[in-house]
């Protein structure tokens, strides 16, 4: 048992520079992303929006009618870096009703064994104007990983690819190397961005 601590405590410390470096690009990043408008920023969030929708419509032909016809959708970019047994980041998108774009927030934490940085798009396919607007004003928290397979609302009909995450609500998920087999929200907290909206 005291070994078992002597470890944990050696892993700590020895992640704490990881952890300490990451803190200061991300903070880097952050200021850099600081200093353009929120004009600059909405731009931005609309173009890697627009770029993760094509990646997803490229793999799923079919989602490209779908996400058409459900009532909402949501597209985000998160980042995060994960040093021993805990990790942290965050990210931003826009959510879209009937053309109306609500730009959002997301922060992360993460407990676990990993180290690493990585990132990771996602896009939110809401099937009830409902799941959309509790998403969009009460924001969303989350834990835990949703792998089940889509279905599109009441019709019965998948949205293609998507993983079920809960009642009308799917959503892929991407990392650099394509769209990923298990959505993971963990620790996760979507929010509605003050300055951008």
């Amino acid at each position: 048992m005291r070994l078992r601590s002597t470890i944990l405590v050696l892993a700590t410390i020895l992640s704490l520079p990881v952890l300490a470096d990451s803190a200061v690009k991300q903070n880097n990043t952050a200021s850099a992303a600081d200093q353009k408008t929120p004009a600059e920023r909405r731009t931005e969030i609309d173009r890697t929006a627009s770029e993760t929708l094509a990646q997803v419509y490229k793999k799923y032909p079919k989602a490209k009618s779908q996400i058409a016809k459900a009532p909402a959708y949501a597209v985000f970019r998160t980042g995060g870096f994960q040093a021993m047994f805990v990790g942290a980041g965050g990210g931003d998108g826009v959510a879209v009703a009937s053309g109306k774009r609500t730009y959002m927030n997301m922060l992360q934490g993460k407990l676990g064994l990993g180290l690493g940085a990585k990132e990771t798009r996602e896009v939110w396919v809401f099937t009830s104007i409902d799941a959309y607007n509790k998403f969009v004003s009460s924001g969303w928290s989350a834990s835990g990983e949703a792998g089940a397979a889509a279905k599109l609302g009441k019709t019965g009909g998948q949205v293609a690819g998507a993983k079920h995450l809960a009642e009308n609500v799917y959503v892929y998920q991407f990392t650099k190397n394509g769209l990923s087999a298990e959505v993971t929200v963990n620790g996760a907290k979507y929010m509605k961005s003050d300055e951008l909206n």
